[in-house]
């Protein structure tokens, strides 16, 4: 993996994070038959339980990408050059970081949609099986 901090506890911090992102990601991104709702009420539970593992990942991100910033921001402090140029640097510095950060976020929103989705399913199944 990219060595994106120069301390060993962060980077190890940041490649559990990404670790627990992949877990998350591989349980939301599985394909489920809705018609079956043994097999949705099975993945529901399976995505509550993996969402604090998502959560956990997009808070720690979160956590790494300001710790990276405010660091990256203080090494240029004393350079000669304006605003925009260190911004620029800044955000190509924290790249990796900020890239998990955003992503995280949007999985556990997927994740909440999903969720809807599988409840809805099991909501139809269940009026199917009340009309027999």
């Amino acid at each position: 993996m990219k060595q994106v901090f120069s301390e060993k506890g962060l980077q190890d911090a940041f490649e559990k994070s990404v670790q627990m992102h992949e877990d998350f990601r591989k349980v939301v991104s599985k394909r489920v038959d809705c018609a079956n709702p043994s097999e949705v009420v099975q993945h529901m539970s399976e995505l509550t339980e993996v969402m604090v593992k998502g959560i956990t990942a997009k808070a720690q991100f979160q956590f790494l990408t300001e710790k990276l910033s405010f660091q990256k921001a203080m090494n240029l402090n004393n350079e000669d050059m304006g605003v925009t140029e260190k911004k620029i640097i800044i955000a190509y510095e924290i790249g990796d970081c900020s890239f998990y950060n955003t992503l995280s976020e949007l999985l556990i929103k997927e994740a909440h949609y999903k969720m809807d989705m599988l409840r809805s399913a099991l909501s139809f199944s269940k009026s199917e099986m009340a009309m027999i």
